[in-house]
C-alpha cells in the first residue's frame, strides 16, 4: 500500500471520534451506536462516559463511582484520544436533564475539548424533559455561558421537532437536523414477513426502564380492568430500574399476581419477548426517541403509546396504533386515564383485521426509516456535512469582519 493510500486510510478511520455513555452507563445511547457503528462510513471510534447503572449490565466496564474522579478520568481520556487520533469531528451526545443539569454540564466539557482541540463538534441531543419544552431551560438563561458552549457545535441533531422548536427559540443558528434512533439488525432478522396473524393480541408487553415517569403504573391500572374482563390478558413488563420493586410491590396490592417480571432483556431474549408480544405499551410520560418503541413497530406490534419527545413526529394515531395524550397537570402515577388505556388496547385486541393491518404498517415503516444501514447513512452525511458547514460559516464571519476595501 503507497504512503498516500496509507493516510486516506488512516484518515477515513479517525474521521469520527464519538463521545457515547460507556456500555453500563445507559442502554438507549450505547446500544444506538452498537447498531448503527457496522454500517458507517466514517468508522467511528468512541470515548466512553457517564454512570454506570446495575440495570443495565457491566458488559466488561470497570465501575467509577465517585462521581468527580470519573469526570476527570473521562476528560483526559476524550482529550488524549482527540490528540492520538485527530478526528475530523467530535460527536457528544448529551441530554437536556434540568434540575440536575449532570449531563448538560458534563458533555458542555466535552463541546470545549473538542474545539479547544480544533475539532468541529455535532451535538446529538438525546433526553428532553417534557416540562423543560418552550422553557428557558439553561441554569443562568439562554445566553448564559453553558448555552454558549452548546452554540459552539457545528451542528445539532434532536429527535423531534418540538425539540427543534425549542433550539430555534434559544437562538441555536447552526444547522439543526431532526433524526431517529435505531432498529437493530437483531430484531429486523427476527421477523422477515409481519407477524400479527401470528400473534395471541391478549399478551400485552412493556419493555423498557421501570420507571414511574415511563407510565407503569397507569399501565398496572388499565391491565386490571382489562383482566376483570377478559382473563385471557397477559402482561409481561420486561426491563429493570430504579421504582421495579415499588411496581412489583403494587401489582400484589391489586391482586395482579400473574403479571411477570422477567428483568432486563437483551439479545434473543429480548426479541423473543417481542416475539410473543400481541401489543405494545409505552405510557412514558417524557422522551428523546425510545428504541424500544421502533423495535416494536418492526416486530410488527400494534402499539398504544404516548407522544412524549420524538413519538409525535413518528407515531399516527389509528396508524400505527393508539395514541394516548398525558395530562400534564396530573400528579405522577395519573398522568393516563387507566379507562383510556384499557379501551386503546381493547380496540387492537378485539379486532383482528384492525391488529393485523396496523402490524403489517408498522412491520414495512420499521423497515423503510429505521434499519441500521439507513440511521447510519444519514447520521454520516450529518457529519461530513458538518466539516463543509462550519468551514463556510468561518469564511463568512472572516469576510463579515473584513474591512470594505481590504483584500
Amino acid at each position: 500500500m503507497s504512503s498516500s493510500a496509507s493516510q486516506s486510510h488512516a484518515d477515513s478511520r479517525t474521521s469520527l471520534l464519538i463521545v457515547r455513555d460507556r456500555p453500563s452507563a445507559g442502554g438507549g445511547i450505547y446500544n444506538y451506536y452498537q447498531a448503527i457503528g457496522r454500517y458507517q462510513s466514517t468508522s467511528p471510534q468512541y470515548s466512553d462516559v457517564g454512570r454506570s447503572y446495575s440495570f443495565y449490565g457491566t458488559h466488561g466496564d470497570k465501575k467509577v463511582s465517585l462521581t468527580p474522579l470519573r469526570l476527570l478520568l473521562d476528560s483526559l481520556a476524550l482529550f488524549a484520544k482527540i490528540l492520538k487520533l485527530r478526528p475530523k469531528v467530535v460527536l457528544v451526545n448529551p441530554s437536556m436533564d434540568p434540575p440536575s443539569y449532570r449531563s448538560l454540564r458534563r458533555d458542555a466539557l466535552n463541546v470545549l475539548i473538542g474545539r479547544m482541540l480544533g475539532r468541529k463538534v455535532v451535538v446529538f441531543w438525546r433526553g428532553w424533559d417534557v416540562s423543560a419544552v418552550g422553557l428557558p431551560v439553561f441554569p443562568g438563561g439562554n445566553k448564559c455561558l453553558l448555552a454558549r458552549i452548546y452554540k459552539m457545535a457545528a451542528a445539532q441533531i434532536v429527535l423531534g421537532e418540538r425539540f427543534k422548536a425549542d433550539l430555534l427559540r434559544w437562538e441555536f443558528d447552526g444547522p439543526i437536523h431532526t433524526e431517529t434512533t435505531v432498529v437493530p439488525d437483531e430484531c429486523l432478522a427476527a421477523a422477515p414477513t409481519p407477524l400479527g396473524t401470528e400473534k395471541l393480541r391478549t399478551n400485552l408487553l412493556y419493555l423498557s426502564r421501570v420507571e414511574i415517569a415511563k407510565g407503569v403504573f397507569e399501565l398496572l391500572e388499565a391491565y386490571q380492568i382489562l383482566k376483570k374482563k377478559n382473563p385471557a390478558y397477559t402482561l409481561t413488563i420486561a426491563g429493570d430500574g430504579p421504582d421495579l420493586e415499588a411496581l412489583k410491590a403494587r401489582a400484589q396490592e391489586m391482586g395482579l399476581a400473574d403479571v411477570s417480571f422477567p428483568g432486563y432483556l437483551s439479545g434473543a431474549a429480548k426479541v423473543e419477548a417481542y416475539r410473543r408480544g400481541g401489543v405494545f405499551c409505552f405510557l412514558s410520560y417524557t422522551e428523546g426517541m425510545p428504541n424500544a418503541v421502533l423495535e416494536a413497530l418492526a416486530m410488527g406490534l400494534p402499539v398504544v403509546s404516548s407522544d412524549a419527545g420524538g413519538l409525535k413526529d413518528i407515531l399516527r394515531d389509528g396508524e400505527n396504533g393508539f395514541v394516548l395524550l398525558p395530562k400534564h397537570d396530573a400528579p405522577m402515577k395519573k398522568k393516563f386515564e387507566p379507562a383510556a388505556v384499557a379501551s386503546a388496547i381493547e380496540r387492537l385486541v378485539e379486532t383482528p383485521e384492525l391488529h393485523d393491518r396496523i402490524s403489517t404498517i408498522n412491520w414495512r415503516y420499521a423497515r423503510q426509516r429505521f434499519a441500521a444501514p439507513v440511521v447510519a447513512k444519514r447520521l454520516d452525511a450529518i457529519c461530513t456535512g458538518a466539516v463543509s458547514t462550519e468551514s463556510a460559516r468561518s469564511q463568512n464571519r472572516s469576510e463579515a469582519a473584513t474591512p470594505v476595501g481590504v483584500k
